[in-house]
């Protein structure tokens, strides 16, 4: 019974790296609705190629400032060649970028 509790739990945490609330233009993102922020994330398929952040992106017709890269949001996306990153975020979550090459 431990075992299918623990395999659940990993099952559970490998599913929520994935998850995030939108894709706007290839990019994912976590939204703030409250604060009308957006944090990028990661999603499947991994970032390639040039990213450029945008500053701010629309959802509903609401406008979202992006305002930090999230935990991990990069990585082993080791396809990356450059990242533009706007003034407007003003943090980097931990391991943002890990294993990018």
């Amino acid at each position: 019974m431990k075992k299918i509790f623990l395999l659940f739990f990993l099952l559970l945490g490998v599913l929520s790296a994935w998850a995030y609330d939108v894709k706007v233009n290839g990019i994912y993102y976590n939204l703030d609705k409250k604060n009308k922020t957006a944090s990028v994330t990661s999603g499947k398929p991994k970032y390639e190629g040039a990213v450029v952040i945008p500053e701010s992106i629309g959802v509903n017709g609401t406008t979202y400032s992006v305002t930090s890269l999230g935990e991990r949001c990069f990585r082993g996306c080791s396809g990356l060649t450059s990242i533009t990153i706007p003034n407007s975020v003003t943090s980097l979550g931990v391991y943002c970028f890990t294993n990018c090459i």
